[in-house]
């Protein structure tokens, strides 16, 4: 399972005038100012970065079907960590225009949503900020499903992020955006080889910043795949570079270089034995001060290893598993605090009916995080989808994380001439993150439909980073209640 995080912008701390007799208050404003800024880089964008994000549809080999027929396709946001709906797409495009062995497909999402704690604001800091919003996404997808030599697969969509209310809140609006694309030759010769390029901006909010959150990540990649024994056997060797910038928080920049291998054998008409390892090289881009160089657990490279074995597919006609087992290792470059532990993942899928499946899971993972060198965590998720009618589908979800980082020391750092040496009240780091809602689609018509829903998305954490005596933390309670009319073609 990919862990990524969502984001959104932060709000801006704007300097206020002073009169001569104020002056020295405003020097301690300033002055608190930089150090809480500083905290929340260091903490609450930690929370950002260790935020999961599940696919509904993966589109990195270009041989997924890229079509978007309503939000419950839009990922994590709406339909949970499952991401799996109520079967295979099929061949034969629902929506779109032909053009010639093409199929184009507009679409246009128009949403509503009210936020209780626009910033992510921890209550012992600050109350909480409710702001509504809207988002206007548009989209288009072209690829060819009747493919034969070349599988060809382009998507993108836009999200013009437009908040409302006060300054500090209107002034967040923004644009986020993702745009995919690949090419796969050969896709049904033994032999295959695609090439695939990824391309998100994601937009982050989280308690008052001097700086935004924002951040833009690009993957490239490439797949070379066997398929020998009539493609009852699979085996598939990749490369990809991960490059994550951020707008104005560079200290987080990373580049990856990914290596990874995949094998399957189908024993089953739909189930699968599998072996996988990922190898990734990651590296911060920003030159290590001296003070971070001797604290533990700032910005450390490494070059996480992760090694399954696994079973996929259907044990009977109703109820499908996928158990997978191995190991992970950090292996960050200092060597003096890792993770080393046995991955597992299971998953069990119960289809009452054609219209109704549940799936339960368990999952252990890790990864690397520029704040304590990893995080490992342990999850529990279950997701329930319901087609009501031929119009309309319930979806409801639910997961909670509990994480554990490595070992951090934060390093002293200078604002505006003066030195801070930050401080933690915990030698560790525990925390829960807590996601799930519901949401109901209705799609009226070819052309038109409504997804009414509502998201909690919540950090359980009492971890709290000490500067000047002053305390600050990083959990938060967010409820979000959306509307969205969806137009597609």
């Amino acid at each position: 399972m990919t862990v990524t995080s969502p984001a959104t912008p932060a709000p801006t701390v704007v300097a206020q005038g002073t009169q001569p007799a104020a002056r020295a208050s405003s020097s301690i404003a300033a002055r608190l100012r930089a150090w809480r800024s500083t905290a929340w880089t260091l903490l609450a964008l930690t929370g950002a970065i260790a935020t999961p994000n599940a696919r509904a549809q993966d589109f990195a080999q270009g041989l997924e079907d890229p079509r978007i027929l309503s939000l419950t396709g839009l990922g994590g946001r709406y339909s949970g960590l499952v991401g799996a709906g109520v079967g295979l797409s099929p061949l034969t495009p629902n929506f779109g225009v032909r053009l010639g062995d093409f199929v184009l497909q507009p679409r246009f999402l128009l949403e509503s949503d009210y936020r209780t704690n626009f910033f992510r604001q921890d209550s012992r800091n600050g109350a909480a900020v409710g702001a509504l919003a809207l988002h206007l996404r548009p989209g288009l997808a072209v690829f060819n499903p009747q493919y034969d030599a070349v599988a060809l697969s382009f998507s993108s969509d836009f999200d013009v992020f437009m908040p409302l209310g006060e300054e500090s809140v209107s002034s967040r609006s923004n644009v986020g955006a993702q745009a995919q694309v690949a090419a796969a030759f050969l896709p049904k010769r033994p032999v295959s080889f695609t090439l695939y390029d990824r391309f998100e901006r994601q937009i982050w909010m989280r308690p008052l910043l001097d700086r935004n959150a924002n951040r833009n990540q690009n993957v490239v990649g490439a797949d070379l795949s066997f398929h020998p024994g009539g493609r009852a056997l699979d085996f598939t060797v990749g490369y990809a570079f991960d490059m994550l910038r951020y707008d104005e928080l560079g200290i987080l920049d990373t580049d990856t270089h990914r290596m990874r291998f995949l094998g399957s054998w189908r024993f089953f008409p739909q189930t699968y034995a599998f072996v996988e390892g990922t190898y990734d090289a990651v590296t911060y881009r920003k030159p290590l001060t001296a003070s971070e160089q001797g604290s533990t657990g700032n910005y450390e490279p490494g070059t996480p290893l992760k090694v399954y074995g696994g079973l996929s597919g259907h044990v009977t006609e109703r109820l499908a598993v996928l158990l997978r087992a191995g190991y992970g290792n950090s292996m960050l470059d200092s060597g003096t605090d890792q993770y080393e532990s046995v991955l597992t993942q299971l998953q069990l899928s119960w289809r009452f009916n054609a219209e109704s499946v549940l799936h339960v899971g368990y999952a252990r993972d890790f990864q690397l995080s520029p704040f304590g060198g990893y995080f490992g965590f342990d999850r529990g998720y279950a997701e329930y989808s319901h087609r009501l009618t031929t119009w309309l589908q319930l979806n409801a979800d639910f997961s909670v994380d509990a994480r554990a980082y490595g070992l951090w020391q934060p390093a002293a750092f200078e604002s505006n001439g003066q030195a801070y040496q930050p401080s933690t009240l915990d030698t560790t780091r525990d925390e829960l993150a807590l996601r799930g809602g519901v949401s109901l689609d209705m799609n009226f018509m070819r052309l038109f439909g409504l997804t009414l829903g509502y998201r909690l998305d919540a950090l359980v954490s009492d971890f709290v980073i000490v500067t000047d005596a002053s305390v600050n933390y990083v959990g938060y309670a967010d409820h979000r209640i959306f509307a969205s009319l969806n137009l597609r073609y």
